[in-house]
């Protein structure tokens, strides 16, 4: 096999696994990974924040407390062995019927880093349960920043979102109707 065909081999295998921190510490188990040289992805968004003195200031901040994901490139008792001694917290999300830790594909993660971008407005995130329950028809959108992407459009407070869902976190894209297709 090339070499390319072996790079895209190890795209393919690529995931990433869902973390719960406690009591809103996901930023500091993000530095605490990043010091030891471990890849990982916190949802982010900009929230107004208003000081003492009346300014207001964009800050960026978690999308969704409690939770960060963390690429996967060694196995989870090596990954826990390379934490040993995290101050914060955690645990590793894991299927509840098989109990094994939750693995995200690689591209799942790529989509959901490119919806979670900070700067796009349209964007409410739910807890799963709350995501799955919305009826809603499954989609593809053809048109804008987002074509590609696959989900359930649904209809929220008169204007329509695309839900994604994955591990923990519901994903409400407001994406006009007319820029999606039905999918089966």
């Amino acid at each position: 096999m090339n070499e390319r065909g072996n790079d895209q081999q190890i795209e393919k295998r690529r995931v990433w696994y869902a973390i719960q921190t406690f009591y809103c510490k996901e930023e500091h188990l993000g530095k605490f990974l990043e010091e030891r040289g471990i890849n990982y992805f916190i949802p982010m968004r900009y929230t107004e924040q208003e000081t003492l003195d009346g300014k207001k200031h964009r800050r960026l901040t978690p999308a969704v407390h409690n939770l960060l994901f963390v690429e996967k490139t060694f196995t989870e008792k090596e990954f826990l062995e390379k934490i040993e001694g995290c101050p914060i917290p955690f645990l590793i999300i894991r299927d509840r019927s098989t109990r094994q830790s939750y693995e995200i594909p690689d591209r799942e993660m790529l989509e959901l880093r490119a919806i979670c971008d900070p700067n796009y407005k349209g964007t409410l995130y739910v807890d799963t349960t709350t995501a799955e329950a919305r009826p809603g028809q499954a989609v593809r959108v053809i048109r804008g920043p987002f074509a590609g992407l696959e989900g359930k459009l649904t209809q929220y407070k008169k204007s329509y979102y695309v839900v994604v869902t994955l591990a923990t976190i519901g994903v409400m894209l407001h994406i006009p109707k007319w820029y999606c297709e039905k999918i089966n």
